[in-house]
């Protein structure tokens, strides 16, 4: 069955008279969704009025939708973003969307979807890259150092959190190990057996081995962000973090992790996109700093966790081409499966012969994030 937006907003608004305490007298203006065949769209807008202890009360929801059965990454899910996002909305130690709820149940809306309010703001977006477009490029060098340290402290914070008695204990799966490091890797080995398919790659294959032959003893175990990039960050006009969103990859971990994996990205998208940085933006030796004021300690085996993200990233890429070639857009003969941007990163950290990216990876990417072809480097 497909729902009509006129369905969702009745049904909707029955929901949240229900389930969110202390809200009475709902009533939902028109939704802000594009209409084709019925209502199909992922994640809507709402603006709402109801009565609670206060009186009357205005708000703009952001509802968002996911079929039950869609894993962005093993383990990933509706579910686990939802219950992030309702402790860390309860912690307050880190911003994140304004909680409200969650429903879990496919008959309300089609899918199951949980609701937060909407946060103003904008994000250092990947496509157009932010170091070539944007406000952050319309900002003074200053002012642009300043927003990226306001980001890292902000994700850096979350290290304060006691995950046992804050709140946090969902986040142990022990079908993947002990709470911490051991639980990150047991969770990427199922992962990449998943997806291996009794395919030869190289990169990733030595990667496996490495993390678990170089895994360092006695590490921390935090509540980790899992997806700590600037695209995840909605920023105010000044620079300042109204919240961080997309929780779904949340785990337990070191915290250096989070922090490796924002390095990964800002790599990503200037180096190996062959993009020049943005001036003002600290270098990732002044980021590690940012980080290590925050958090009071010094961060420990960050060449080790930038292979661990690296391959973390290799096996999405992995996903990423087996879509490409299951809907057809590349011949399951296409070389990037193992000669792409993340097999060339854990080429160079792990002393390997760096893989030729030639016209089969720009094919790949362009269903992706078109990449200008160049020499490789």
């Amino acid at each position: 069955m497909t729902l009509s937006a006129a369905e969702v907003q009745v049904r909707l608004r029955d929901w949240l008279e229900t389930n969110v305490e202390g809200w009475s007298d709902v009533q939902l203006r028109p939704l802000e969704v594009a209409l084709g065949s019925g209502f199909s769209a992922e994640i809507f807008f709402v603006n709402v009025d109801f009565q609670d202890t206060a009186g009357s009360q205005s708000r703009t929801l952001v509802v968002r939708r996911q079929p039950g059965d869609l894993e962005v990454v093993l383990g990933s899910s509706l579910e686990l973003q939802g219950r992030m996002m309702a402790a860390l909305d309860r912690l307050q130690v880190t911003p994140v969307p304004e909680w409200v709820g969650m429903e879990l149940d496919s008959s309300i809306l089609d899918m199951p979807f949980l609701v937060m309010g909407r946060v103003e703001g904008q994000s250092a977006t990947q496509n157009p890259n932010y170091n070539s477009k944007g406000w952050l490029a319309e900002m003074s060098p200053a002012q642009r150092g300043q927003s990226w340290k306001n980001a890292v402290e902000a994700y850096a914070r979350m290290s304060r959190i006691d995950w046992q008695s804050d709140g946090f204990s969902f986040l142990a799966r022990a079908e993947w190990g002990a709470p911490g490091l051991d639980q990150y890797l047991g969770h990427i080995e199922a992962w990449y057996h998943g997806c291996r398919k009794d395919r030869v790659m190289p990169y990733v294959d030595r990667a496996i081995e490495y993390i678990r032959v170089q895994q360092p003893e006695n590490t921390e175990v935090n509540v980790l962000w899992g997806d700590s990039t600037p695209s995840n960050v909605m920023f105010a006009d000044d620079g300042s973090v109204n919240a961080l969103i997309d929780w779904e990859l949340a785990a337990l971990g070191p915290s250096e992790l989070d922090l490796a994996w924002w390095l990964y990205f800002d790599d990503l998208f200037s180096r190996r996109f062959g993009v020049e940085r943005l001036e003002g933006l600290p270098s990732r030796e002044e980021t590690i700093g940012i980080w290590e004021a925050e958090t009071g300690r010094k961060a420990q085996h960050l060449e080790y966790y930038d292979v661990v993200v690296a391959l973390r990233m290799a096996l999405v890429a992995v996903g990423a081409f087996d879509r490409q070639v299951g809907i057809g857009n590349i011949p399951p003969e296409n070389k990037s499966l193992n000669a792409n941007f993340m097999t060339l990163y854990l080429a160079e950290r792990l002393e390997m012969e760096l893989p030729e990216l030639g016209p089969d990876f720009y094919a790949f990417m362009s269903n992706m994030t078109p990449v200008d072809q160049k020499d490789d480097g």
